[in-house]
């Protein structure tokens, strides 16, 4: 009985490792499926599209903010009624919040390595 699992055990050791051709494909099949996950992850799938995809992107954040705290602003003063002030000062601070947000993002598209 011991004698059959060392041979096994032997046998099991003894296989020869893949040829380079073999070990190259894999290689690569193994690069390719961590780009592809890679792009899963990101929150920035639109950049793949190329320079349309990051303006738009970039776009999309600054009107986004914008809309949001003018609209907070907007509301504030219809239940304050102190038009127009609350959406003033809300409209500059989506002013700034969309200018980090781009800044944020685009940093994040240079140090991605996202290229056209």
């Amino acid at each position: 009985m011991d004698g059959s699992v060392c041979c096994q055990r032997t046998t099991m050791g003894a296989s020869e490792p893949p040829s380079k051709e073999d070990f190259k494909a894999r290689l690569e099949k193994a690069q390719q499926k961590r780009e592809e996950a890679s792009w899963e992850r990101s929150d920035l799938k639109i950049e793949q599209s190329g320079a349309a995809g990051k303006a738009w992107r970039l776009s999309v954040e600054m009107v986004a903010a914008l809309l949001v705290c003018g609209g907070f602003g907007w509301l504030l003063d219809k239940w304050l009624d102190t038009k127009p002030w609350w959406m003033l000062v809300f409209l500059v601070v989506g002013g700034i919040v969309g200018i980090y947000n781009v800044f944020k993002v685009a940093r994040r598209m240079n140090n991605g390595g996202i290229e056209e």
